[in-house]
């Protein structure tokens, strides 16, 4: 776990810095105390724009905020996956913000008390870079996990 760390406060000092030779996002899943989830995800915008085939243009993100939330939340829906006891969780893709060089997405949804298994599943930018890493943080009341997904590895398991 003290390695995880290691990594992540590395990794949040790139982020801070601005210097973008890796290629990572970050994912918090913040569990409360009614099962009710909030999840933002964090990526390099420039990074999401040559993914989706919008780096050969300017992209205003305010007046094109509508296209490109729907945009995003297809490419979500197919690449970042959540399955609650081996059932497909339809989620809530609320919207994005662009800050600095980065975009957060997010996404919300709830589980009921009686739910076993929460695999995620998280694609994001694997089809643009092969060293693409992306880290995901769950916390809940009494949990903590940390995983670090990669294009050969990019399915983690929580059990309740």
């Amino acid at each position: 776990m003290n390695n995880f760390k290691s990594i992540f406060l590395s990794l949040l000092l790139t982020f801070a810095l601005g210097a973008h030779k890796y290629y990572v996002s970050t994912t918090l899943i913040d569990k409360d105390q009614n099962n009710y989830y909030k999840v933002t995800v964090k990526a390099f915008y420039d990074d999401i724009e040559l993914e989706l085939g919008l780096d050969e243009r300017v992209v205003d993100y305010v007046d094109e905020y509508s296209n490109l939330r729907d945009l995003f939340k297809t490419y979500f829906m197919n690449n970042f996956i959540l399955i609650a006891d081996k059932k497909k969780i339809k989620y809530n893709f609320i919207g994005f913000e662009k800050r600095n060089d980065l975009l957060q997405f997010y996404v919300e949804f709830s589980l009921d008390d009686k739910t076993k298994n929460l695999s995620i599943s998280n694609k994001i930018l694997f089809s643009s870079f092969s060293n693409q890493k992306n880290l995901i943080l769950f916390r809940s009341e009494f949990t903590r996990k940390s995983f670090i997904q990669s294009r050969n590895k990019h399915t983690n398991q929580i059990s309740f």
